[in-house]
């Protein structure tokens, strides 16, 4: 046999090799689902190629001569479905700001609103300068409602788990701060840095760095729990964690209607671990907001390998997850593990951790809007087990799309544009209404790839969803407005 035709041959060997792999891998997606050979069809047509090249990957780890051969042909599958941005992929004007915000304010009932990003750095008087890691343990300890704790500039290291001691009040919160954005660091090498227990707290322009030496450590840089009502995140910057926000009810209660705002979350790399990889991780609480904060760079490499920027889950209600950027990889977007950009339902929770019993829905009524997801090489937007939700006025930019799954899953898609595509499966339900589905997004905009999400052609416009009065700008939307999170080429700055 000649050279050429060797060749020729191992080509179409390692072609078909491929072929059954991911032939395999719909058989098994399709052995698993329910309904027979109904429901095993229908669980084959709704897996996406990329679905499949995962599975054929997981079947083939252990057998580094079969991996030789058919991994560069389901890495050419994968990558006719999946881009690599050609361009750094800025931060649109979310995330920490280097000015700070305006000051917190409250309702008439006592919850955190809002705020917009100050137009310069203003002094603000501290009532404790705190300059040492003991000095800050006491001080969370017995700081009053009122009060603000302020860290000297500089970098501190956390080696024990520290607690809030005493509530705040509505209007006078108790704040742990940093007075120039960025100007503290607080080095983490513990598996919690901060337990706070207690109402009416806020935590604001502090740097929090996880350096453990196993990535099983480093689990959260703040966990609220319990009664912990209307804690205020915001302005932060969270680096190298698994979950480095955690929310959940303790002992009967929920820590409800909190605040997430103006954040930014981001690994140095891929986290190796089997623990949950979600930068925001709520479970069972109520009524949070969470607003303007930057994902990015979020990827599981132990156990399922999947990953999820933001969900909220485990019974709670009325969520807003809302004008946030949410980028999974900005490099190496098919990369192993799979990456989800926002979710109501995650994964599901065990019905011990579930705020509704029977545990029957993971998040009732909650709203997804006006948020720009980008390079998730799985869905932008999931809703699981999750009805009642409003998905409205995003742009998702190189994901597989939107997916609902799993009775009692219902959603209302209205104003979105989706690079990607719709899905409804295992009795979700979903209702489209004004959404723009394209498989090529750069036909449509200047350049989706890189963010610059301005349109060739504006389109026709849409109604304003109720309840959805702003644009991922924070600027009015009007009552008719293009699809989609905005026109701005950025939010703030030239």
């Amino acid at each position: 046999m000649s050279r050429l035709r060797r060749r020729l041959f191992i080509l179409a060997a390692v072609v078909a090799l491929g072929l059954v792999l991911l032939l395999a891998a719909a058989l098994a997606v399709a052995a698993r689902a329910p309904g027979g050979l109904g429901g095993a069809w229908q669980a084959w047509q709704e897996r996406h190629p990329t679905e499949m090249v995962r599975h054929a990957r997981r079947r083939l780890e252990g057998h580094p001569n079969l991996e030789t051969l058919a991994l560069p042909v389901l890495a050419r599958i994968e990558a006719h479905y999946v881009r690599e941005p050609e361009a750094p992929v800025p931060d649109l004007g979310k995330g920490m700001r280097p000015q700070g915000l305006l000051p917190q304010v409250y309702d008439t009932a006592g919850r955190p609103l809002p705020t917009l990003p100050a137009p310069a750095l203003a002094a603000r008087a501290a009532s404790r300068v705190l300059v040492s890691t003991e000095a800050l343990a006491e001080a969370l300890r017995d700081a009053r409602a009122g009060e603000v704790l302020e860290l000297a500039p500089g970098t501190y290291r956390v080696r024990n788990r520290l607690n809030t001691g005493q509530p705040g009040q509505p209007g006078l919160p108790i704040t742990l701060r940093a007075a120039r954005p960025g100007s503290v660091t607080l080095e983490v090498d513990t598996v919690q840095a901060v337990v706070a227990s207690q109402p009416h707290w806020v935590f604001e322009n502090l740097v929090w760095r996880g350096v453990c030496a196993s990535d099983d450590r480093c689990e959260h840089a703040l966990h609220v729990v319990g009664g912990a009502v209307g804690v205020v995140l915001r302005n932060n910057r969270f680096e190298d964690f698994n979950a480095a926000i955690k929310v959940n009810g303790e002992n009967g209660l929920w820590p409800d209607a909190g605040l997430l705002q103006f954040n930014t979350f981001s690994n140095q790399r891929a986290r190796r671990t089997d623990k949950p990889v979600t930068p925001f991780d709520l479970v069972g609480a109520s009524h949070w907001q969470v607003l303007d904060n930057h994902f990015e760079r979020f990827i599981k490499l132990g156990g399922n390998g999947i990953a999820f920027g933001v969900f909220l889950k485990g019974g709670g209600e009325g969520g807003r997850i809302e004008r946030n950027l949410v980028v999974c990889t900005p490099e190496a977007v098919a990369q192993r593990g799979q990456r989800v950009g926002i979710s109501l339902g995650g994964g599901g929770t065990d019905a011990g951790s579930c705020r509704r019993q029977p545990c029957d829905a993971e998040h009732l009524g909650g709203v997804v809007a006006n948020n720009v997801v980008a390079h998730c090489n799985d869905s932008g937007i999931d809703v699981y087990r999750s009805p009642g939700a409003l998905v409205a006025h995003n742009t998702l930019v190189n994901t597989l799309g939107v997916t609902l799954r799993e009775a009692p899953a219902q959603a209302r898609l209205q104003g979105n544009v989706v690079e990607g595509s719709l899905q409804q499966r295992r009795g979700a339900r979903l209702e489209s209404v004004d959404n723009v589905e394209t498989s090529r997004l750069a036909a449509l905009m200047a350049q989706p790839d890189a963010l610059d999400l301005r349109w060739h052609e504006l389109p026709a416009l849409v109604a304003r969803p109720e309840g959805i009065t702003t644009d991922f700008c924070a600027r009015p939307r009007a009552a008719a407005s293009p699809p989609g999170a905005t026109q701005a080429a950025r939010c703030e700055g030239p």
